[in-house]
């Protein structure tokens, strides 16, 4: 998904913190084999549950910046634009879930731009996306007869993602974003959007099919951009301990 990170933390050295020397201490000390794999495995996981050194810093007034207001204000709306369209108010929900949309990429550029960018702002940036989307996909299966498959891979390939983030976030292993992440964002909040713009009763009836035609395939690509995010996610994990 789109989750830029923003940090202003200076990185570990490598030297110190990164794989390298985890590599070599655990071949070193734990031994080859079998037995020394499986000790290696135990290992690692009681450093996993360690807190790094340096954790990100969180400061109260990281929420009255500009961009975190932002990723607030999404998750606000597209709370409202699902409710006003399970009460009946659908045309006034789409303007509403148009407006979320286009806050997408509007939080990380101002961000960038204010020189904004926040640890609090990468979490908020990662849960916007995250819950928005699941609320979206939740509400597009009861009301817009969306196949409920849509949402459980999306929630399978979070829950995975968010635990590959947990354990190289406790290592001090920062996994940045691809563009294939940010793709997927994009293609499945436009694909609901359209899906979500099908069902307004003053459409036309002719073209009811052909919009949901557009937006399946949409949230069928944003989803399959999405598992293959993760997918190189966990390899840029597992790659740091191979």
């Amino acid at each position: 998904m789109a989750t830029g990170l923003r940090r202003t933390e200076k990185p570990r050295k490598p030297a110190e913190y990164g794989p390298m020397r985890y590599h070599s201490r655990t071949r070193d000390s734990l031994g080859s084999g079998p037995a020394g794999h499986a000790l290696e495995r135990a290992d690692f996981g009681q450093r996993m549950t360690q807190p790094t050194r340096h954790p990100a810093v969180i400061r109260g007034t990281d929420l009255t910046t500009l961009p975190n207001i932002v990723s607030l204000a999404r998750i606000v709306g597209v709370i409202v634009s699902v409710s006003l369209y399970l009460t009946g108010h659908r045309l006034a929900s789409v303007v509403i879930g148009l407006i979320a949309c286009l806050t997408d990429h509007l939080d990380g550029y101002l961000a960038r731009r204010l020189n904004q960018e926040t640890a609090l702002g990468a979490m908020l940036d990662q849960a916007a996306d995250s819950f928005t989307t699941a609320l979206a996909l939740g509400m597009l299966v009861v009301a817009a007869g969306l196949p409920f498959a849509f949402l459980g891979v999306f929630l399978m390939r979070e829950f995975w993602v968010g635990t590959v983030r947990r354990y190289a976030a406790a290592a001090g292993i920062e996994i940045p974003s691809i563009l294939a992440g940010k793709l997927a964002t994009a293609f499945i909040y436009w694909g609901a959007f359209v899906l979500a713009v099908a069902m307004v009763p003053q459409m036309p009836v002719g073209w009811v099919q052909p919009l949901r035609w557009v937006a399946l395939s949409g949230l069928t690509a944003g989803l399959g951009l999405s598992c293959f995010a993760g997918w190189r996610y966990t390899l840029s994990l597992a790659g740091r301990y191979a």
